[in-house]
């Protein structure tokens, strides 16, 4: 035999052996993990200063918004990016611009909780965020979430 010919069935001989040991060390019950339900309260990590918490502000809003409207937080998180993705999202879905605007508050809203119970946010801080969320124009705050999410 010549040379290329052992190196073609040597090759072919380690990728049998591999899906082998591959599917008897189970590699054939892989099944990727199940999204989380956006319903859940989100529990916080410790955190370490204004960009952890935005971080985790942005999270636990995209779960509570998506939560509101019935779809995945990875969805929504997807949709969040830009506005035209969002229109995509807002079309396929059949959601109004009311629709995601007050999911988008409410969402904020269930952040702070998330926060305050998971104790990042004392209840003097929650009390403002709420007036702030109250108070300011809903694309104000979906830019907010756009950019903790960037």
């Amino acid at each position: 035999m010549n040379r290329g010919l052992t190196a073609v069935i040597v090759a072919a001989v380690v990728a049998v052996v591999l899906v082998g040991v591959y599917a008897l060390a189970g590699g054939t019950d892989y099944a990727p993990a199940a999204t989380p339900d956006p319903c859940t309260p989100r529990h916080w990590p410790k955190t370490n200063g204004l960009s952890d918490i935005e971080t985790q502000v942005a999270l636990s809003a995209l779960g509570g918004a998506a939560c509101n409207l019935g779809v995945s937080r990875e969805e929504l998180t997807l949709a969040f990016t830009d506005q035209s993705r969002l229109n995509a999202f807002a079309r396929k879905h059949g959601f109004s611009k009311t629709r995601i605007d007050d999911a988008a508050r409410n969402g904020l809203n269930r952040a702070i909780d998330d926060g305050e119970h998971s104790g990042a946010i004392n209840g003097v801080e929650a009390f403002l965020l709420r007036a702030a969320v109250a108070a300011t124009p809903i694309d104000k705050l979906i830019q907010y979430v756009r950019q903790a999410i960037a």
